[in-house]
């Protein structure tokens, strides 16, 4: 091989480093041909002496890399020493490839520790708000009743509460009970022919019955006072009814009880013809609906749906059990999740303490040979 075909190959096997990096090596290598040439030796000689140029090549690119890993000591920089002492095959596969499924473990370890540091520190978070402040709610399904207004002759019907207007209206209008409907925060009842209606208040009770088109009335208490009537019709705030219970000629039943202190928690049952209605509004075990219709139903709780219909059966559950086993659990997670990150990075440290011995080791063996061989 001529020195210009040692020189061509040479730069051209050294392609990826910086140019002025190559311009250098090459300049050296040629003074050291010349040099050699210059002192009586001949040009074949002196190739021989310098080794495969793709070899050379090869060594240099690895010192290269060293000396750029020396002056930044980044992982990038690190990985790219190993591949070039890998080139000159000095890694062995059965070496390589045990380090590699070992880095892939060791990166899905970082993986799952992470996921499972966030998920925990997540379920602490919002499970000790919940319990520390009562936000957020975790305790309940959140779906509710709603409709449409059905308006009506209430003199307080625009200031009634929007979460209330027309939601129950459109629950009973929907099982037919002419003789009862909500009109925002008011109950208005006006019995028709046979019907009897009994009304338990904060003040006493009311009686009213329906005799062939004439309305009567009984009572206790102050219960009367807390009614507005208008002829047959007669209308009570909500938050005064602590019972309810009507019954049609037809039939048809509809009841409501308070259910704790609020105005707004009352359990309802309504039957009509065959269809049955019974929805539970606010409770401290949060709102329930179920309607059953013949031969179908459907359950509705803060746990699960229910649905049945001509023997085919759907159960759909939803986020139940205990918070407070569900906040222990977050934090074994959480724990769980930090030990995890911690033997990681602690493996990770014993890793770059290992790859800095090894790429220290080989790249004073390629000098060691450069050395011989370099101008």
């Amino acid at each position: 091989m001529t020195q210009d075909a040692f020189i061509q190959q040479l730069r051209h096997e050294l392609r990826s480093l910086p140019k002025h990096v190559v311009d250098d090596i090459v300049a050296d290598y040629r003074e050291y041909i010349g040099d050699a040439l210059a002192a009586g030796r001949s040009e074949a000689e002196v190739i021989a002496a310098l080794g495969d140029p793709v070899k050379l090549a090869r060594e240099l690119r690895a010192q290269a890399s060293f000396r750029q890993w020396e002056t930044r000591r980044s992982f990038g920089n690190l990985l790219r020493v190993v591949v070039s002492i890998a080139g000159l095959g000095l890694v062995q596969l059965f070496l390589l490839v045990p380090f590699i499924f070992y880095l892939t473990l060791l990166t899905c370890g970082y993986v799952i520790s992470s996921a499972m540091f966030v998920a925990g520190l997540a379920t602490v978070v919002l499970l000790g708000s919940h319990h520390a402040f009562g936000w957020p709610s975790v305790d309940r399904i959140p779906f509710s009743f709603q409709g449409s207004s059905q308006g009506g002759d209430s003199e307080d019907s625009d200031s009634a509460p929007n979460h209330r207007e027309g939601g129950d209206a459109s629950m009973l209008k929907n099982v037919n009970v002419p003789d009862f409907r909500v009109d925002g925060d008011r109950f208005v009842l006006r019995p028709q022919a046979g019907t009897h209606v009994s009304v338990v208040t904060t003040g006493g009770t009311v009686d009213l019955r329906n005799e062939g088109g004439k309305l009567r009335a009984t009572s206790t208490g102050a219960a009367p006072a807390q009614f507005d009537v208008k002829g047959d019709v007669w209308t009570i705030h909500r938050a005064d009814v602590v019972a309810l219970d009507v019954r049609t000629a037809g039939g048809d039943t509809l009841s409501a009880a308070r259910m704790g202190g609020g105005s707004g928690d009352m359990a309802w049952d309504v039957k009509s013809d065959k269809d049955h209605v019974s929805f539970v509004e606010g409770g401290k075990d949060g709102p329930m609906l179920a309607v059953h219709s013949e031969g179908d139903s459907v359950v509705i709780d803060k746990n699960h749906v229910a649905i049945d219909s001509d023997g085919d059966h759907v159960l759909i559950v939803g986020p139940h059990g205990s918070s407070i086993g569900a906040l222990l659990y977050g934090v074994a997670m959480l724990v769980g999740g930090a030990l995890g990150l911690w033997l990681c990075l602690w493996l990770t440290r014993l890793t770059w303490r290992g790859l800095v011995r090894y790429v220290r080791h080989h790249a004073e063996r390629i000098a060691e040979r450069l050395e011989h061989s370099a101008p």
